[in-house]
């Protein structure tokens, strides 16, 4: 038997998130006899946004001997918060510079404005895009 309510087809409502992250510098450097440095990191979007950070060695795949903390953080909208690098072993060349890349991604929210309208039937598309921005770690002995 059909139903006397009739369904209401709407347009497909489309959003874009996108990454807001800025790096407060364009290098860190690690001096050898600092306990650890730090830089900021700012959220210039109006909604929060998840962010992972990793130290790299100068290949870019295999893993530095630092850690950033905290390594994942919300960093709510148009928020400033410093993170902090510390070193996890004293295995570094004493003679000269070493280079290695701090890469910090950052992950806009999921879109979580359905309707909830049971007489509507509603198409979503969401676009998130997640990037990973790298910057140089350089230890200066």
């Amino acid at each position: 038997m059909a139903s006397s309510e009739s369904k209401k087809i709407e347009q497909p409502l489309l959003t874009q998130k996108y990454y807001g992250l800025r790096l407060g510098t364009t290098r860190v450097i690690y001096k050898e006899d600092a306990p650890s440095t730090s830089f900021w990191i700012m959220n210039e979007k109006e909604y929060p946004i998840l962010v992972q950070t990793q130290v790299y060695n100068d290949d870019k795949s295999s893993k530095a001997p630092f850690i950033v903390t905290p390594p994942i953080l919300k960093v709510e909208s148009n928020a400033r918060t410093r993170l902090k690098v510390i070193p996890t072993s004293n295995l570094f060349n004493k003679n000269e510079e070493s280079l290695y890349w701090l890469c910090v991604k950052g992950v806009p929210p999921l879109n979580d404005n359905e309707s909830n309208n049971k007489n509507n039937i509603t198409t979503n598309l969401n676009v998130n895009v997640v990037t990973n921005s790298c910057i140089k770690l350089i230890y200066r002995p």
